[in-house]
């Protein structure tokens, strides 16, 4: 009997531990900001009955002109909260709609109030909010128990805006990014769940990838494949035929640049989908891209099939040839330069798009390009010496030797 009670009071009292473990906000930092903390609490009620109240904080240097935190995957149709300092030395919680590629709006339909603890202290804006509606909103909706919310946030760094009002204009962000948060491990039962909860310690707590959103990762997965499609296979591939080693264009050059079209080719279906999810598709960079992709997948191939029968049939190059190669030069300038407009469209202070890889992406195509030019001058300059070699042999008298 003693054993089973002692095995009963084991067991109370892990799950006692384990309830009170479970009784703290859940939190993360976006990359590159570590002084940044974005934390979420659940109410027991809330998370029981699916509907209700939520807790959140944010907390960040004075230093930052504004912090923004909002509800979804990506900027049009958040639920959004930018702090920023007012003309008291106090905090202002804004709440706003995302609104795409816009600033966002004011939103008067919040219902957000601040929480003992909010203010500035020692540097630090620091924003304990309650918001009473942010499980539905315009736009989108949160499930207060699931393992995997989406998360936004953005920071603009600048002197203080010291703005008593709601609706004060925001300059565009330098950094924004994205986070999944585990909500069931954020219950509380607690009225003021950051009063004795330090942030630094627990930025930890979070589920996937701060800075990282499902959104975020396609675009990195599409910057990637069309920048090594573009920037690096077309271009290498295509300076294999002026080369002055002798190889099988059939064997070599066509399967090597197919295989970079098919990569191209996925590249633009992760595009796509992002265009369709983000309503982009009046922006400049995904139509330039379409073109570039149509033109290259309907005729590059067919062109090169037509003059390879030409030459296998006359032995010389055909109007085929000399569209194949200015569409393909053409294609790949006008790729690499919808690249930047990528990076622009973006967002250069995205941590997913960093202003390091637009200079990268810059230079390496820089290096490229230069690489490029010089391979094919240097087989022109060979190209019109043989000829002239060619031309000097067909008008030297028979059995004339030279010297």
């Amino acid at each position: 009997m003693r054993f089973h009670f002692a095995v009963k009071l084991c067991a109370a009292a892990l799950e006692s531990a384990s309830m009170t473990l479970g009784q703290r906000p859940t939190t993360f930092s976006p990359v590159g900001q570590d002084e940044v903390f974005f934390s979420i609490a659940i109410p027991d009620t809330t998370a029981h009955s699916g509907s209700g109240p939520i807790f959140f904080q944010v907390k960040a240097p004075s230093t930052l002109q504004w912090v923004g935190l909002g509800q979804g995957s990506q900027m049009a149709g958040a639920n959004m909260f930018i702090l920023h300092s007012t003309s008291s030395t106090n905090v202002a919680l804004s709440p706003r709609s995302g609104e795409g590629h816009f600033p966002p709006v004011y939103n008067p339909d919040s219902r957000i109030s601040l929480l003992e603890g909010s203010g500035i202290q020692d540097g630090t804006m620091t924003a304990n909010a309650l918001c009473e509606n942010c499980n539905e909103w315009q736009g989108g909706s949160m499930d207060p128990s699931s393992s995997s919310t989406q998360w936004i946030y953005a920071y603009k760094e600048g002197p203080p805006l010291n703005s008593d009002s709601a609706t004060v204009t925001i300059q565009r962000h330098d950094g924004r990014g994205g986070a999944t948060v585990d909500l069931s491990r954020a219950m509380t039962s607690s009225d003021n769940p950051f009063l004795e909860y330090d942030p630094a310690v627990d930025s930890s707590n979070v589920t996937g990838f701060p800075g990282v959103s499902p959104g975020t990762s396609m675009l990195i997965a599409h910057g990637v494949i069309m920048a090594i499609a573009f920037v690096l296979l077309f271009p290498s591939f295509a300076l294999l035929v002026p080369l002055p080693w002798p190889l099988s264009i059939t064997k070599v050059h066509a399967p090597l640049q197919i295989l970079a079209l098919a990569l191209a080719v996925a590249g633009m279906g992760v595009g796509i989908r992002l265009v369709i999810d983000k309503k982009l598709i009046m922006s400049a960079h995904p139509v330039i891209g379409i073109i570039v992709m149509a033109l290259l997948v309907l005729f590059q191939p067919m062109l090169g099939f037509l003059q390879h029968r030409h030459f296998h049939r006359s032995g010389e190059k055909g109007i085929f040839a000399y569209i194949h190669r200015w569409l393909g030069r053409s294609m790949m300038i006008l790729g690499i330069v919808n690249g930047g407009l990528g990076f622009r469209l973006a967002g250069v202070g995205n941590p997913s798009t960093p202003r390091g890889a637009m200079i990268a992406y810059s230079v390496i195509a820089g290096v490229v390009g230069s690489a490029y030019i010089g391979v094919l001058l240097l087989a022109a300059v060979r190209g019109g010496a043989r000829r002239q070699e060619r031309r000097v042999l067909k008008h030297e008298p028979r059995g004339h030797a030279g010297m």
